[in-house]
This record gives structure tokens, C-alpha cells and sequence, in this order.
């Protein structure tokens, strides 16, 4: 019995792998791996790693950087089955407190930044967009773990921690704020794919850029367990709201660094 159940524990963990697989084909990786779950005590939320000026900045919720103090704080990053203590420079905000982001400063530089897409240029009703987020750390199976010491190391990780992704279509525009739109998703999500990025195909640049920044929408969320699991904040409507890039490059821009 115990033989059968980890067999096919294995097989539902490889199906899932293969669907990651798949996402990850439509979207660089690069885009994956910027997508990263964090942790402040028992406070999770997805980040976005965003540069500006060879700075590495994580693009997180308000609600999760309100807590943190404003200089040198420690978060906890999820990578390779385990919390890492990653030690931060600061923490600041939008001007607007109306506006849920936050920005974590880091001590990362990065010589070649991604590109980014100012919304009031390209941002249209209609337009396909793709979106990622961290609903939790993704546990392997026991035996996975185990099979996966044995594998040799490669560059590209044959069952990759990556968020989810998902599909979806600007449906609204705030006609007074530019830089607020709406993505019909047709699917529910979890509120802790805020902070993750928005990103959608430039066939100017033939290549997939930075539009903006998940909202963490409370106001439509609806508490719910999924699946036996803890209950999460679950927007069951699936329109998700999203920030434009724009602020996050105004917030740094404003807040130069001492």
C-alpha cells in the first residue's frame, strides 16, 4: 500500500511538473525566476524581482512591507525546498497610501535590466495578458526529494519551483487613473499572487514585457478552503486588479537612495 501510494504520489507531482513545463514555454524563464515567495514571520506574500539603475528592488504588497521596518530587515526567500534569510537595505512605498505596493531594496545588482512598458503607451482594453504568482511553497514529495539528490546537476532543473501562471485580458481602464486597469481572468485566485508581475507580448519589440504589478484586491475576496488546506482570501470572480509598472518606477525615482 505504502508502495502504491508513493507511486502515485509521483505520478500527480510529475503531471503537475509538466504543466509548470508548459507555462514556462509561453513567457521567458527569466520572468519565473524573478517570481519569488516570501516570507516575514507567518506573513507570505509573492515578490517581484524589478531593477532600476542596476539596483535589484522587490516589488511586494503594501500589506506585507508595512510590518517590515524601513532599514535593514530580514525576509525569507523559498528556493530549493527551504527558507533562505535574505537581509534587505530598505523599505518604502508609493506617495499614495491608497496604492497596496511596497518596494524592498536590495543589496543585488544586475549589469542588464528587463525591459518594462510604460501602460499609458501600450495598456489597451482587449489586450492578452500573462500574470504569475506564489500561492505557498511547492513541497515535493519525500520521495522526490530523495530521487532528486541523486540526479546530476544541470542549468535547467528537471522539476523547477516556479509560481503559477495564468491567462488573461484587459477588460477595464480607470478613465481618472491610467494607471489601474482590470484582467478578466475567468478563473477564482488566491490573494497571494499579489505583488507578482504583469507582463504582456510587444509585437513592436518582438519580445515580452513589464506592464504591472497584481493588486491585492480585499475588497472582492471571499475566505475559503480549497482542497482541505488552510483557508486563503480567494477573489472568486476572477477579475484581477492590477497596478501599472509606472508607479513602481516613480516610487524609486522619488526615493533615490542616500
Amino acid at each position: 500500500m505504502f508502495r502504491r501510494r508513493t507511486k502515485w504520489s509521483l505520478l500527480l507531482f510529475v503531471v503537475a511538473s509538466l504543466n509548470y513545463v508548459r507555462a514556462q514555454n509561453e513567457v521567458p524563464d527569466e520572468i519565473f525566476q524573478r517570481t519569488i515567495l516570501i516570507r516575514s514571520g507567518k506573513e507570505q506574500a509573492t515578490a517581484f524581482k524589478f531593477d532600476q539603475g542596476g539596483t535589484i528592488y522587490l516589488i511586494t504588497t503594501r500589506h506585507f512591507g508595512r510590518n517590515l521596518p524601513l532599514s535593514n530587515s530580514a525576509v525569507e526567500v523559498w528556493h530549493n525546498q527551504t527558507w533562505n534569510e535574505l537581509q534587505t537595505v530598505r523599505t518604502f512605498f508609493p506617495a499614495s497610501k491608497d496604492v497596496d505596493l511596497a518596494i524592498i531594496e536590495t543589496g543585488e545588482r544586475i549589469a542588464k535590466h528587463y525591459t518594462v512598458a510604460k501602460s499609458t503607451e501600450v495598456l489597451t482594453t482587449g489586450q492578452k495578458v500573462w500574470f504569475m504568482g506564489w500561492c505557498g511553497p511547492i513541497q515535493y514529495p519525500p520521495v522526490m526529494r530523495a530521487a532528486m539528490q541523486n540526479l546530476p546537476k544541470t542549468q535547467r532543473p528537471l522539476f523547477p519551483e516556479i509560481p503559477g501562471v495564468s491567462i488573461g485580458t484587459v477588460s477595464a481602464i480607470e478613465p481618472t487613473r491610467p494607471d489601474a486597469f482590470e484582467i478578466d481572468s475567468r478563473r477564482p485566485y488566491s490573494l497571494c499572487i499579489a505583488g507578482g508581475p504583469i507582463i504582456y507580448w510587444s509585437p513592436a519589440h518582438r519580445d515580452y514585457e513589464i506592464l504591472g504589478v497584481i493588486e491585492r484586491n480585499e475588497r472582492d475576496a471571499q475566505r475559503v478552503e480549497i482542497d482541505g488546506r488552510p483557508t486563503q482570501e480567494v477573489v472568486k470572480s476572477g477579475i484581477v486588479k492590477g497596478y501599472s509598472i509606472d508607479l513602481v518606477v516613480d516610487a524609486i525615482r522619488d526615493n533615490p537612495r542616500s
